[in-house]
């Protein structure tokens, strides 16, 4: 989960649009793309049954469980939030991987571990939130062995965006996580400055949900979850309704990047 990004006291009207979708609609895969650009980034990475995972600002731990599932490798989730981690633990106990997948509380920009102790660092939609990116980019590859490879996943802007543009993002989305996005330059030369001179970006062109994506994504029975929640809830549904009419009236500004290194 990005640090920062939760607020127990907020309204389902005001709270940002990460809290809003993990809190109220349940949503356990929020992050841009979904699992298909999930799947993108861990190609890209390399990941194999022999690969020793960690996944910063896991949040409920819906990836590292997908990747035990789908690439027989061992992960490491740290978040954060004690309240997520005790949610992802409950997952892979249901899932029966706690030999495959652990979780401990943990902070991005000082990560609880010795230099080289993963083959991968792998983080989802979170450089937008730490308010020491530069610093957490470099946690990540000191955490990393030589040749290991780290990766992040994070929403991009695709066209010059402005002071209005801003002030919607705020005001209308009220997603003020949203307005620490960069434009791919922007990001590249984030990394760049975090000292990484050998990053490779794969741009991706669409982030909108749609029904057949979050179904592939959920479940059945989440989505039927969802579904019945929204549609009980007229303030989530109004939210809902407004945040999905805002991504498309403004398509053209929102892309994903899948920002990989090699140490």
């Amino acid at each position: 989960m990005p640090e920062g990004c939760v607020d127990s006291r907020c309204s389902i009207a005001q709270c940002d649009i990460f809290d809003f979708m993990a809190k109220y609609v349940d949503l356990t895969v929020i992050h841009p793309g979904g699992l298909k650009t999930t799947r993108q980034l861990a190609d890209s990475l390399n990941i194999t049954k022999t690969s020793k995972v960690i996944d910063i600002a896991c949040g409920k731990g819906t990836t590292a469980l997908y990747l035990a599932e789908n690439y027989g490798c061992d992960v490491v989730g740290i978040d954060i939030s004690a309240e997520l981690i005790q949610e992802a633990q409950k997952l892979a106990q249901k899932k029966k991987l706690e030999k495959k997948v652990t979780f401990q509380v943990g902070n991005a920009m000082r990560l609880p571990f010795p230099d080289n102790s993963f083959d991968v660092a792998i983080s989802q939609a979170m450089l937008v939130l730490v308010a020491d990116k530069i610093q957490t980019i470099k946690e990540a590859n000191r955490v990393i062995k030589r040749g290991g490879k780290a990766g992040w996943l994070e929403l991009s802007w695709k066209k010059k965006i402005d002071y209005d543009f801003l002030i919607k993002i705020s005001t209308v989305l009220c997603s003020y996580c949203m307005t620490y996005v960069s434009s791919y330059n922007s990001w590249e030369k984030l990394y760049t400055d975090a000292g990484i001179s050998n990053l490779t970006i794969e741009k991706g062109e669409n982030v909108r949900d749609n029904f057949m994506a979050r179904l592939r994504d959920e479940g059945l029975s989440n989505t039927i979850k969802i579904l019945f929640n929204t549609m009980r809830n007229a303030e989530i549904s109004a939210r809902s309704k407004k945040t999905n009419q805002f991504f498309k009236d403004y398509d053209e500004y929102f892309g994903l990047g899948i920002f990989v290194f090699a140490k």
